[in-house]
């Protein structure tokens, strides 16, 4: 392992590092930090975990994280992926290091104060055991990470979040269509679209579209409990939006219709709102 050298101390068990002339990386281990300055060495032997942030998107997602997300909690999160990358020879699309931490995250907040609620999404374990055994290890993870108890029903979300993140070439055309697998029809059919538009996330718009990832995860969860946003907005909003982003407001119809139609239900105007709003950062209409 090359020389590591302190560029910043996050706490005592998590460092970024500098590693050689250009690269750097994330190191953990128990007091790995204590009393280390800028400059300092670290020892490869104090090192249990190291992430590598050897692109500059990689050094972008971990910034726009660590933002929003405590490092422990962004760290753990990463340590699930990398686990399901070498344990299970999982393949994965990018995005999932946003949602999956992002998810981690709120779960955590509302355990910790109290409002945890037992997860609405459908055991399809006998159809997806990798993704689900993934799962399973992720919350042993996290709950000895961030000494939490995060329930044994949580993985069952985290699981989607796999299912949805698959980065198999053809792991689109090996997932049958299931009505109770809300979250692989609703992307399935965000996806679709977009290839019919030519939309796809590169570097220019790639924080806009791990957000709209995360949108879906919770419009899934909405879908599933039946608790779609009631908030009541100006009714100028849709009419405007037709006018001033006519593309994206397209774009969100026909995303809107596909999933009511594939799904029997009725989304209410606020979710087309929502996904015109999304689309129009995605795809910087002017």
């Amino acid at each position: 392992m090359a020389l590591l050298v302190v560029n910043r101390v996050y706490n005592n068990n998590t460092v970024l590092v500098d590693v050689g002339q250009k690269d750097q990386a994330i190191v953990q281990g128990k007091g790995v930090g204590f009393q280390k300055r800028h400059g300092d060495n670290i020892l490869p032997t104090q090192v249990e975990r190291i992430f590598y942030l050897n692109t500059n998107e990689a050094k972008q997602r971990f910034g726009t994280l660590l933002k929003d997300v405590p490092i422990d909690i962004t760290m753990t999160s990463f340590a699930i992926i990398e686990m399901a990358k070498q344990t299970f020879h999982y393949p994965v699309l990018d995005y999932i290091y946003v949602t999956l931490t992002d998810h981690i995250a709120q779960t955590y907040k509302h355990i910790m104060a109290g409002k945890y609620q037992r997860s609405t999404v459908p055991d399809i374990s006998a159809k997806y055991p990798t993704e689900y055994a993934i799962a399973d290890k992720a919350v042993e993870m996290i709950n000895h990470d961030l000494n939490v108890h995060f329930p044994r029903d949580a993985a069952q979300p985290i699981a989607l979040h796999f299912i949805n993140a698959n980065g198999t070439e053809n792991a689109e055309e090996t997932k049958k269509i299931d009505q109770t697998d809300f979250g692989d029809n609703v992307n399935k059919i965000v996806k679709n679209v977009f290839r019919e538009y030519g939309i796809t996330r590169n570097i220019t718009n790639q924080n806009y579209f791990d957000r709209l990832m995360i949108h879906l995860q919770y419009l899934v969860a909405r879908l599933q409990t039946d608790e779609q946003d009631k908030r009541v907005l100006n009714q100028d909003i849709e009419s405007d939006f037709q006018k001033l982003y006519p593309k994206s407001y397209r774009i969100a119809s026909e995303i809107c219709e596909k999933i009511q139609k594939r799904l029997q239900i009725k989304l209410n105007d606020n979710e087309l709102i929502y996904f015109v709003i999304h689309i129009q950062r995605l795809i910087q209409e002017k």
